[in-house]
């Protein structure tokens, strides 16, 4: 049953249900950007300082930790769909009661929701992609979904240049939360359970729901199940899954260099445009700086599912890593000259999300469809610790006021040990070869 999904031409149903994986995607990366945007006008009107602002972006990252942690896996248990609906109404629901808070409490609160849908919805989308893409484009897939949380923070850009000066930042928390709204919608009534899904782990009605989706696919139905894999039929932990011997070290090195990622990532993406205010750039042209920095970010993405399956997932991460360190260090001692630093901060975020792709793309492929969700919402979710403490420290050192040259070689710092982590450890047997799906 494997070979209907995994090889072959795509059905319409596969291009359905991909295409609505990449747009929940892109609503992701609006739902995360939009603090950004929104920063410099709330520190304005609520006359808070950077620390705090610090604090909230950290509540986010926060939340996308327990997301990931403890949201994503039950898509092992419940179904990957289950989790992704769910997830995306949440967001959704928690984006739009932004609009209303005048607290920084219930700010903090609100984003921490949020950052819990979100953090549940990556391991679980990349996870879908895999099941339902074909073997060969598996990678490029992954990438074009990663591809949507660039959009979104480029859209995010573009809807709070136009929105937080004429209507205040309150705005683009509208516009987001009613887009997440909509593809909630549309997942419950589009969406698909994973075949994977439903023969290894064997629901409720499994049979019917798999031959509901052959006859999606314009396959012939099955007259019963499968075996159900031996696997299944208790609840494995982390000792005999993630933490097995032919697991142990791959797993705390993909944690590893996930965690760098994520804590430069997230440095960049939530206090560039306040850094760039700093710099003399205007408060206007900073928010829009997420259009240049945004389809850099794509592009990245794009490259790096072209990249990991030419050379290989590792060594494309680490590349990606090493030129993100340079981006940054290069950014921290160029002249305070706009154009000059949206360049380097475009190429940092080509870099870091291209990043993101490849230890993605090394963690679906590295785990078994048994506890693929797991592996994955384990790797991103533990990485999302560094999504907590980037942003806090880059708000704490600039609350000290210390300049670009001592802030920045920081972070590229981190990036240099996230190269490391990424390609020390594997075998090529283990974190290069397709696992079967």
């Amino acid at each position: 049953m494997r070979k209907i999904v995994r090889s072959g031409p795509l059905k319409l149903w596969q291009i359905v249900t991909l295409l609505l994986c990449i747009l929940i995607n892109v609503s992701d990366g609006l739902d995360t950007s939009a603090i950004a945007y929104a920063a410099p006008s709330i520190l304005r009107e609520w006359g808070v300082g950077p620390e705090i602002m610090g604090l909230v972006f950290s509540a986010g990252a926060a939340g996308l930790v327990c997301g990931a942690l403890f949201v994503a896996p039950l898509a092992d248990r419940v179904g990957r769909r289950t989790v992704i609906v769910g997830a995306v109404a949440t967001t959704g629901a928690s984006m739009l009661a932004i609009t209303f808070v005048g607290t920084i409490e219930m700010l903090l609160l609100l984003r921490f929701v949020t950052g819990i849908g979100v953090g549940a919805l990556v391991p679980s989308l990349s996870v879908m992609v895999v099941e339902f893409s074909t073997e060969r484009r598996g990678n490029i897939f992954l990438a074009l979904v990663h591809v949507g949380f660039a959009i979104g923070a480029m859209l995010g850009g573009a809807v709070g240049a136009l929105l937080i000066g004429p209507f205040g930042w309150r705005a683009i928390f509208l516009f987001a939360g009613t887009v997440s709204m909509v593809l909630a919608i549309a997942s419950f009534f589009l969406l698909p359970e994973s075949l994977n899904f439903l023969l290894t782990r064997q629901p409720r009605n499994a049979l019917d729901r798999a031959n509901a989706l052959l006859a999606k696919l314009g396959e012939p139905p099955m007259e019963a199940l499968p075996p159900r894999p031996e696997r299944g039929r208790r609840r494995p932990g982390l000792a005999s899954t993630l933490f097995a011997p032919q697991y142990r070290a791959a797993t705390l090195l993909l944690w590893l260099a996930a965690f760098s990622r994520y804590f430069v990532s997230y440095f960049l993406t939530q206090w560039k445009p306040q850094i760039l205010v700093l710099a003399g750039v205007t408060p206007e042209l900073a928010i829009a700086s997420g259009v240049v920095t945004g389809a850099a970010a794509i592009l990245g993405s794009l490259l790096m599912g072209t990249f990991a399956s030419a050379v290989g997932a590792r060594r494309a991460t680490c590349a990606s890593f090493l030129l993100c360190a340079a981006s940054l260090v290069t950014f921290g001692f160029i002249e305070a000259e706009p154009i000059l630093l949206l360049a380097a901060a475009a190429a940092a975020l080509f870099a870091i999300e291209a990043t993101f792709t490849g230890v993605v793309i090394t963690s679906t492929r590295f785990y078994p469809a048994e506890f693929r969700t797991t592996g994955v919402g384990y790797t991103i979710g533990v990485g999302r610790f560094g999504a907590i403490a980037g942003p806090y420290l880059g708000g704490a050192l600039l609350a000290m006021n210390l300049d670009r040259n001592f802030v920045y070689p920081v972070y590229a710092a981190v990036c240099v040990v996230g190269a490391v982590a990424i390609l020390t450890g594997f075998t090529r047997r283990g974190a290069e070869r397709p696992v079967p799906a």
